[in-house]
Order: structure tokens, then C-alpha cells, then sequence
């Protein structure tokens, strides 16, 4: 009997908490969705804000408010992940080496003919690489970028953390060019990741390597093609171009019973052309059998290609350390420069006919 009755007490007493809890779950409202913290008081940025107050004498509110309209881009990140050098070979040559680029290369140098004669003579760099460069980097400053600068080395700056030094660092750079340049942060456009202007230079190599055509104006790679041409010049002749040597040859792997497997190679040519023949690579064209040289591999269509890169080759991964990116600027100023001399003697020609023709 005792038993039966604290069954029933328990049976009520179970009740009861039910009810109640089910009223409690009732009467609670749901919780609003938590807002994302804005990136100007996020802590990294609060902490980057105050090294640039401190070391670079920034005024804090100043900086504060231009992170306050500063925004993070999940396309930016997207795009990083996902660049055009991780493609193969073939696919990426098609992309950068067309018939277009190279007429538009030839009209931008019969335009810009005098201030590339003048790189050239003053910095020992071939016009058609400065050419090519500007093709590859803006299409002949035609597209020199959608994202705004701030926007782009933030996201990549606080938001990717592969590289997030190296695009803090290029932050830093970018807000001490704006303040040297008198420009306006929020307006200043380039690439996903940071690159401005016809030469896309990054904010350090902007600071650095930019120069002035003819001293006349505030040094501008935005807007000024000299200034563009120029400062690629400067960057190469900076980064050890030398001059009128040559740059990659094309080259075949002989195949063998006792074929020896091809070595690591380094980042700069190490190997003399004598040394690489017990690789069983030769060069297509001649060339001196002491010059240094790494074996290019690159994969073409139907099979892997071999290039021998020369000493330039490697000063134009000083731009963009991806060979293919090298390879592709260098094939470019090869059709850009046959097609310039083609059209200079169609124009020689063109000029002695009308001469010729009777009055």
C-alpha cells in the first residue's frame, strides 16, 4: 500500500515538472542570431592599427574609420585558392599568348615607341619584355583590376592564413604609399591581391621600384604609360637583368636505355650546358656550352615540354615566381617583337610606295 502511494506521489510530482518545463520552453523567446564583430574592432586589426600609430605615427582615428569601411571579400579568398598558375601548361599559355595580346601589344608599342627606346637604352631591358609584362599584367592597361586595394591585402592580410604576414606586411606598404601619394585609400583599385596599376606592382614594389618618366608630376603607374614602362625597367635592371644575353631556348630530352633521371633544380641555373648533356638535354639552337642553365619542364598537350631557362628567365620570377608565369611572358615578347618588326617593314615599304607613286 505504501508502495502504491509514493508510485502515485511520483507519477504527480512528474507531471507537474513536465508542465512546467514545457511552459518554460514555451515563454522563451529564441535568441537573436549573434552580429559579426566588425573588422575595425576585431582584435588583429585593433593590434595592427596600433603597431601603425606607434611605429609609422598614424593618427588612430584615422586609421579606425578606414577600417570601419573596409570589407572582407570571401571572392578574394576564393580566387587565391584558386590562381591561374595552378593550371597546366598548355591551358595557361592559350590564356595569356593570343592573337589579340599580340596585336594589342604591337599597337601599344607603336604608340609608346619613344619612352620604350628609352627604357631599353636607359636600363638594358628589351622593349618587348617591358611590352609583354604590361600585356600579361593589364591587357595594355585595359583591366587593371576591380577589387578596391584596402579591401583586397585586408581580406588576404586577416582572413588568409597561409600568407596573412606577407600581405599585412604588403598592407602596411599600401598605407604608407597612400599617405606619401596623397591617395585616397578607399579609391585606389587593383588586383585580387593587392597589385596596382599597368605594371600591377604590389604596395612595396609600388614604394621602391616606381619611377617618373621625365620628373615633371608625382611618380603614376596608374595612369601615366611612361611612368608604367619605366618602373618594369627599373624593377628588372634592380633584380640583376642582364643585358642582351639570352633568356630560355627550347630543347629536347633524347631518350636512352641508360637515361639518367633529371635532377632537383635550383632556383637560379646551375648546370653549364656541357654538364647537361649527361641528362641527354640538348638545345634546339645553338648556344655556348659554359652559359649556365636550368631544364625547364613544362606540360604540354600531348606530352612534357623542355626548355633550357637562362639567367633573365629567373629575373622575371622576381614578378611572379611561378615559371609558367616567366615562360609565358617570355613567349609573348617573342611574338610581340616578330610582329612589331613585320609591321615596321610593311610601314617602310608602305612609305616608299607612296613616294614612288606619280603625281
Amino acid at each position: 500500500m505504501i508502495i502504491r502511494m509514493l508510485k502515485i506521489i511520483f507519477l504527480i510530482y512528474f507531471s507537474f515538472a513536465m508542465i512546467g518545463c514545457t511552459q518554460l520552453h514555451k515563454s522563451k523567446k529564441p535568441s537573436a542570431k549573434t552580429k559579426p564583430i566588425p573588422l575595425y574592432q576585431q582584435a588583429e586589426v585593433k593590434k595592427f592599427i596600433n603597431t601603425m600609430v606607434t611605429q609609422y605615427h598614424f593618427k588612430h582615428d584615422k586609421l579606425t574609420n578606414i577600417f570601419k569601411h573596409t570589407k572582407i571579400k570571401k571572392e578574394i579568398l576564393n580566387k587565391i585558392e584558386h590562381p591561374y598558375e595552378k593550371a597546366p601548361w598548355y591551358e595557361y599559355q592559350q590564356h595569356f599568348i593570343t592573337q589579340k595580346r599580340i596585336n594589342n601589344g604591337v599597337k601599344f608599342w607603336h604608340k609608346h615607341a619613344t619612352s620604350l627606346r628609352h627604357a631599353q637604352k636607359k636600363y638594358g631591358v628589351p622593349a618587348s619584355i617591358i611590352v609583354a609584362i604590361i600585356g600579361v599584367e593589364s591587357a595594355y592597361g585595359k583591366h587593371m583590376g576591380k577589387f578596391k586595394v584596402i579591401n583586397a591585402l585586408s581580406t588576404l592580410g586577416f582572413k588568409y592564413k597561409k600568407r596573412a604576414e606577407y600581405f599585412r606586411k604588403e598592407l602596411v606598404q599600401f598605407l604608407l604609399l597612400c599617405r606619401e601619394k596623397h591617395i585616397n585609400p578607399l579609391k585606389t583599385y587593383g588586383s585580387y591581391a593587392g597589385a596596382i596599376g599597368e605594371p600591377q606592382f604590389m604596395p612595396s614594389n609600388f614604394r621602391q621600384y616606381a619611377v617618373n618618366f621625365n620628373k615633371s608630376h608625382s611618380v603614376d603607374i596608374i595612369n601615366d604609360p611612361k611612368d608604367a614602362i619605366d618602373s618594369i625597367a627599373n624593377f628588372f635592371q634592380a633584380h640583376g637583368w642582364q643585358y642582351n644575353k639570352k633568356i630560355a631556348l627550347k630543347a629536347k630530352l633524347k631518350h636512352t636505355k641508360h637515361h639518367k633521371p633529371l635532377p632537383k633544380m635550383p632556383p637560379q641555373p646551375k648546370f653549364t650546358l656541357a654538364q647537361l648533356t649527361k641528362y641527354h638535354i640538348q638545345p634546339l639552337t645553338a648556344a655556348p656550352s659554359h652559359a649556365l642553365a636550368n631544364i625547364i619542364k613544362l606540360q604540354g598537350r600531348k606530352g612534357p615540354l623542355y626548355w633550357l631557362g637562362f639567367h633573365n628567365i629567373y629575373v622575371i620570377t622576381s614578378y611572379n615566381t611561378n615559371i609558367q608565369y616567366a615562360m609565358a611572358v617570355y613567349e609573348l615578347s617573342q611574338a610581340i617583337n616578330k610582329a612589331y618588326l613585320h609591321s615596321l617593314h610593311h610601314k617602310k615599304i608602305a612609305k616608299h610606295t607612296k613616294k614612288a607613286r606619280p603625281k
